[in-house]
């Protein structure tokens, strides 16, 4: 309800007759909802604000799907990858989707573990937010059949493709398949159209990766929707040559 002049007078003279915490007192008995909105609101901006400021752009996404690394390549796969292009690491960073586990024969301590790190496989694909998959065999044999990777002859350019072409790796891809009509009836027979396709680096064999003594071979495969391709060219020039001083 609007005030009269007169009463507007009568407050204001009432408020100057109070001490500190009487006014505080009714400041905030008369405008405790005005001062909890701009509270809300300013929370609200400086969050905005902050999360601005400190927001890391990504230069690419990269997924370790039943691979995991020390602390010094798991660096040099990050940080090493950003000071080598000279990006500014305060505004840029590699993004690692780390500890993602893929199986097709997960015991059942591992089966929510295996699902959900496909669910995650999938989801960033779809918002097309996986550039570079690193894997193991079982991980890329899973990742290949499924169609995610990249064929490698066109994509790497000639330069790239003939210093690498020795690590070149072949591997089922699935073209159609009656898996569903299998899994709702098992005694049909599983069927499915393949071919053969060079869609993954064996990265182990490059000095970045063999200095860190894994007991199997490592791959890299490139998503097939990535939208980064410069970078995830310079990303495999990178982890494909001599490490750099700077690098682990």
């Amino acid at each position: 309800m609007k005030l009269t002049d007169t009463e507007r007078a009568e407050n204001k003279e009432a408020l100057a007759r109070m001490n500190l915490p009487q006014r505080l007192d009714h400041i905030l008995e008369y405008y405790r909802f005005p001062l909890a909105l701009a509270l809300i609101a300013a929370v609200a901006l400086g969050s905005v604000l902050y999360y601005r400021l400190t927001r890391r752009e990504a230069l690419l996404y990269v997924g370790c799907a039943n691979v995991s690394f020390g602390e010094a390549l798991d660096s040099a796969l990050s940080e090493g990858y950003a000071r080598a292009i000279g990006a500014n690491s305060g505004k840029s960073e590699v993004k690692l989707y780390r500890n993602l586990y893929l199986s097709q024969d997960a015991t059942v301590q591992n089966h929510e573990y295996a699902y959900a790190s496909r669910m995650k496989v999938m989801a960033a694909v779809t918002k097309g937010q996986l550039d570079v998959l690193l894997m193991n065999r079982e991980a890329y044999d899973i990742l290949s059949a499924g169609g995610y990777l990249l064929p490698l002859e066109d994509a790497l350019g000639a330069d790239l493709y003939r210093r690498v072409s020795d690590q070149l790796v072949g591997n089922k891809v699935i073209l159609s398949d009656n898996a569903i009509e299998h899994r709702l009836d098992e005694r049909v027979p599983y069927q499915a159209e393949t071919e053969e396709v060079d869609n993954a680096l064996r990265v182990s064999a490059f000095p970045l990766f063999a200095q860190a003594g894994f007991s199997g071979d490592v791959y890299l495969g490139i998503v097939g929707n990535s939208a980064r391709m410069d970078a995830v060219l310079q990303y495999i020039d990178y982890v494909t040559s001599p490490p750099r001083n700077d690098a682990m």
